[in-house]
């Protein structure tokens, strides 16, 4: 067991000069970190002020749970997650033990206490921190050649620079010299058995057993020493010029972040006014947030890896978004610094800045975006790509810059209040035979069932709305439905980046909400039900809304809804698309899940295949963001790949729970396999009701 006496001189065998030399250059060394920060923090505050304020009581969750333990790269990726988790733990356990080396050996000069009178690196702490450093040392030492290999293999998916491979080179001269050293000071110190830097004893003993002795082992120790401390220093110094500020900007953005999904920030007609400027023309016109993001990236691929629109070949990769983005920042930043200084005669200050739109991010790469958040939800430093996209196309229509089908369906939701431009009598066509309460009929209400545009006007859809009606009227549910009263919720407008016409929709909305008091809203669309939870509480539109698989579900475990288990086995394979809105932003899987398994479990020829892509990792079906506007050919659109990965499935019908994908996967499987069919759970269910 230690004792008091078990330590070490921290500076062993290093003379006074040496010292003297060590501790400028480190001064020198912070200098050059300090002053690095300093230039990055200069142009995040380019940026304007961020709205969202920052949840302190929910910082130190977020550094404990999200940084710490490195809990959102789990899942994909499986050796590159184990190898930055040793490359990121080693860095962390290295720099404290560092720093409570320095603590140490400043305090005991402070209170003049010699080198051999420590005043806790000693005893049961000095042989803990011994093991322990060792320890992750080697983690560290493994993360590094892991990550330098993969790159001399050429598969590293972040982009090639040679600091990046001179990072990892340091990193890796760093652990090994620091255990040569080690090593080095047992043989000439003597150190008596147990030496508690295990790793260190082992590089004692090889290196004996090429005969250094105690004399020559000083010199080699004086010699490495300063090698690991330049390396140290340099490292330091180096560190915010290279990759390496990811970790600080991560950390700063991830003990900030909020982390919920489907949430936008809203505009101010009163900053419109005021600034004259909607969404982003500039690099400066992204939120100091934002701009911290840039330098947050890492530039690993994952958001690239589960983007549908990349994936379908559209000219959208995530990556390369917030890259090219902090490439322009890194461009124009130092003259808008100099012009918000006043020093409009500076050379900088005079050039014709590189335009944001067009010559840096294309328009066509911003209206590739179906906003299915898998890019945001994927990222393990939450960066978020969706929101720098949604900023520029906030400027892209302000600017009339959408053009097509996409812009129709913007002026027909301003002039009719639906993206079909149908009139509002027509909202209840849909209804035809079913007796339908509405809720300017007076009658008392439990629950308003929001039908939406698609189900009011699609013929295709409309078939669920009637399914849905026919479940809850046979449950006894009191509801009610709006009719013609009933709007457009502006989900498309907003993600397509018309804020104005969503607010205006919204506020419409809301008055006849408010009119007929309404608290409990179930709807059978995802978007919708994003909006009222998400976009609508920004305004003041509190609910308890539902995705109408919860409330079936709910009927269903009550007794209200009764499965016929003599029904027909004509079903056969089924799978089931989990719609992104649905999964992927509320984290809803098991009720539609729940469901269709009541619909089969009785009938041995049906059974539920899952999709490779399921559950929260979804594939976007390619209607979402006001992709469903754009006229795009059924096989050049987002989601083609996701209908074929649900016929690779064997099943013959797709189940879906949103009427955008019902659209989209319908379309994709009738263009590749008419024997094939697209159902809603609801219409499942109805098949199944006793």
């Amino acid at each position: 067991m230690p004792d008091e006496f078990t330590t070490r001189e921290i500076f062993g065998n290093i003379d006074a000069s040496s010292k003297s030399i060590f501790y400028v250059l480190a001064c020198g060394s912070l200098l050059c970190f300090a002053y690095g920060v300093y230039r990055r923090v200069r142009l995040w505050r380019l940026g304007r002020d961020c709205q969202e304020r920052i949840a302190w009581g929910s910082v130190a969750w977020n550094l404990l749970v999200r940084l710490l333990s490195q809990a959102m790269l789990r899942g994909g990726r499986p050796l590159a997650s184990v190898a930055h988790l040793l490359l990121f733990s080693g860095f962390m356990v290295l720099l404290l033990g560092t720093i409570l080396i320095a603590i140490e050996h400043y305090a005991a000069m402070a209170i003049g206490r010699g080198p051999e009178n420590p005043l806790f690196h000693k005893g049961v702490y000095f042989a803990v921190f011994e093991v322990t450093l060792d320890a992750f040392g080697l983690a560290l030492l493994l993360g590094c050649v892991w990550f330098l290999g993969r790159r001399c293999r050429g598969r590293s998916s972040i982009a090639h620079h040679w600091s990046d491979v001179a990072v990892l080179v340091a990193f890796i001269m760093l652990a090994v010299t620091g255990y040569l050293v080690e090593g080095l000071r047992i043989i000439h110190e003597q150190t008596p058995q147990p030496a508690y830097s295990f790793v260190g004893l082992v590089a004692a003993r090889l290196i004996g057993f090429v005969g250094v002795t105690r004399h020559g082992a000083a010199a080699f120790h004086f010699a490495l020493w300063w090698l690991h401390a330049l390396l140290a220093l340099g490292l330091i110094a180096a560190f915010p010029f290279t990759r390496l500020l990811h970790s600080l900007a991560g950390a700063i953005h991830l003990a900030m972040r909020a982390g919920q999904l489907g949430v936008l920030s809203p505009l101010s007609l009163d900053d419109v006014e005021e600034t004259g400027l909607v969404g982003a023309a500039g690099v400066e016109d992204f939120s100091r947030r934002q701009l911290l993001q840039l330098d947050a990236c890492v530039s690993c691929g994952r958001c690239q890896d589960a983007c549908p629109a990349y994936e379908a070949g559209k000219p959208l990769s995530p990556r390369d978004v917030v890259q090219d983005i902090r490439a322009h920042l890194n461009l124009v930043g130092p003259a808008l610094i100099a012009r918000r200084g006043g020093k409009s005669s500076g050379d900088a200050a005079r050039v014709d800045l590189p335009r944001l739109h067009d010559e840096t991010i294309a328009a066509e790469t911003v209206w590739s975006c179906t906003t299915c958040h898998a890019c945001v939800d994927v990222c393990p430093l939450g960066v978020d790509p969706l929101g720098l996209i949604t900023d520029l196309r906030r400027n892209l229509v302000a600017e009339t810059q959408l053009r097509g089908a996409a812009a129709t369906s913007l002026q027909r939701m301003q002039r009719s209040g639906n993206p079909w431009g149908l009139p509002a009598d027509e909202r209840l066509a849909w209804a035809d035979g079913l007796d339908v309460p509405r809720a300017e009929d007076g009658e008392d209400f439990e629950i308003l069932y929001w039908v939406g545009c698609a189900a009011a006007y699609d013929r295709r859809i409309q078939k669920v709305a009637r399914a849905v009606v026919k479940l809850l009227t046979a449950a006894g549910v009191k509801f009610a439905v709006l009719g013609a009263q009933e709007r457009c919720t502006g989900e498309s407008a907003r993600r397509m980046g018309d804020e104005f016409l969503f607010q205006e929709l919204a506020a419409a909305n809301l008055k006849t909400l408010a009119r007929y008091g309404v608290k409990r809203i179930v709807t059978h669309c995802p978007h919708c039900f994003n909006s009222f939870k998400n976009d609508y509480a920004q305004f003041g539109g509190q609910f308890e809304v539902l995705h109408h698989t919860q409330l079936l579900a709910a009927l269903v475990a009550e007794g209200k809804l009764r499965i016929n288990a003599k029904m027909n086995a004509t079903m056969g394979r089924l799978t089931y698309h989990d719609p992104c809105y649905l999964a992927r932003v509320h984290g809803e899987t098991q009720s539609p899940r729940e469901l269709i398994q009541l619909t089969i479990q009785n009938h041995q020829p049906n059974e539920l295949i899952e999709m490779p892509r399921h559950g929260r990792s979804t594939a976007c079906c390619g209607a979402g963001g006001g992709r469903m506007w754009f006229d795009d050919a059924p096989e050049a659109r987002v989601g083609a790949s996701r209908v074929q990965e649900a016929l690779d499935t064997g099943a013959n019908t797709v189940v879906v729970s949103c009427p955008f994908c019902l659209t989209m996967i319908g379309d994709g499987l009738a263009a590749k396999d008419e024997s094939a069919q697209a159902k809603d759970v609801a219409e499942l269910l109805l098949e199944a009701l006793e």
